[in-house]
C-alpha cells in the first residue's frame, strides 16, 4: 500500500481506512498526490519529506499529518533493511464533525498560522492510534470507528498537533473529478463523458477546471498513476496488469509516464518493496 492507495480501496469511502507501507530498500518518490487527509505513523525506518531544498524527517515516535490535495516528494528510508509505516485515511466529513463538535479546542488549534506536518506521538495518542488502526483493520462499523477516530483527533488537538489535517488544498470541482476518476481509472474517459457524469456541460467543466489551475488530461493521469503506485506497493499483480487496469494499453508507455512523475520506474519500485 502507498500514501495514495488507501483511498482507492473502496467505491464508497469509509470514515477511516487503514493500510501499511513497507520497503526493503529506499524509495524516493516525487509528486505523490494525497486526495484525502492522511495520518502516518512510522514504525521502522524514517520518512523524509522534501520542500524544494529543505527537508524534514519523521521516525518512530512521530506522526505525519497530511492535508487533502497536498503533493509530496518523499523518501521511505529503511533501517536494518526494513521500513514500515502505518497509514490512516480520514474522510473529510469526519474532520468537519470533530471540529464542529469541539469548537473550543479546534478553534485554538486552527488559529495556528503555519501548522506543522510532523508532530510528536505522545502516550495517549499512541494508544488511541492502536485502537483506531486495529478497529479499521477489523472493519468495525463506521459509527464506532468514527467515535474512536474523533478521540484520536481530539487527543492530538489538545496537545496542539494535527492542524495541518484541516487544511484542504483541493478545489471543489477538482475533488469531485478525482473521486469519480478513481472509480474507473482504466476507462477511456473523454471530457464529454466526464462532464455528463458530473451533470455539467463539457465547456463548463473545462473552464472551471482551468480556474482551479488544472486540466482534464492532467487530472486523469494524476489519478491513474497514483492508483498504480498503490497497486505496485500493495499487491503482487504483474506490472503489465497494473498498467492495463489503470488505462495504459502499453506497459512501456506506462513505465515512461510513471518514472516521469515519481522518479522511479515501476520495476525499481516493485523490487524495493
Amino acid at each position: 500500500m502507498s500514501e495514495s492507495s488507501v483511498q482507492t480501496a473502496a467505491v464508497q469511502l469509509r470514515v477511516v481506512q487503514q493500510g501499511t507501507i513497507t520497503a526493503s530498500a529506499p524509495q524516493h518518490l516525487r509528486r505523490v498526490m494525497c486526495w484525502q487527509p492522511l495520518l502516518m505513523r512510522v514504525r521502522r525506518g524514517r520518512k523524509v519529506l522534501y520542500d524544494g531544498d529543505a527537508s524534514q524527517s519523521a521516525g518512530v515516535g512521530q506522526l505525519i499529518a497530511v492535508p487533502a490535495g497536498m503533493e509530496l516528494e518523499l523518501l521511505n528510508q529503511p533501517e536494518g533493511g526494513q521500513y514500515v509505516c502505518e497509514v490512516l485515511q480520514l474522510a473529510p466529513a469526519l474532520l468537519a464533525h470533530c471540529r464542529d463538535s469541539h469548537p473550543e479546542v479546534f478553534g485554538t488549534l486552527l488559529a495556528q498560522t503555519a501548522p506543522a506536518l510532523i508532530a510528536p506521538l505522545d502516550a495517549l495518542p499512541a494508544r488511541l492510534w492502536d485502537e483506531v488502526f486495529g478497529a479499521a483493520a477489523q472493519h468495525e462499523p463506521d459509527a464506532l470507528l468514527q467515535h474512536r477516530a474523533e478521540g484520536l483527533l481530539l487527543a492530538l488537538a489538545l496537545g496542539g498537533h494535527g492542524a495541518s489535517l484541516f487544511v484542504d488544498r483541493t478545489a471543489p470541482l477538482t475533488r469531485r473529478v478525482q473521486q469519480l476518476l478513481q472509480l474507473q481509472p482504466g476507462r477511456n474517459w473523454s471530457v464529454d463523458e466526464l462532464a455528463g457524469a458530473l451533470g455539467v456541460g463539457a465547456s463548463t467543466l473545462r473552464r472551471q477546471l482551468a480556474q482551479e489551475g488544472c486540466g482534464f488530461r492532467e487530472l486523469l493521469e494524476q489519478v491513474r498513476l497514483n492508483i498504480a503506485l498503490g497497486l505496485l506497493q500493495g499487491s503482487s499483480q504483474p506490472v503489465a496488469r497494473i498498467a492495463e487496469q489503470c488505462g495504459y494499453a502499453s506497459p512501456s508507455r506506462f513505465a515512461v509516464r510513471f518514472r516521469s512523475r515519481f522518479g522511479m520506474s515501476p520495476q525499481a519500485l516493485r523490487a524495493s518493496c
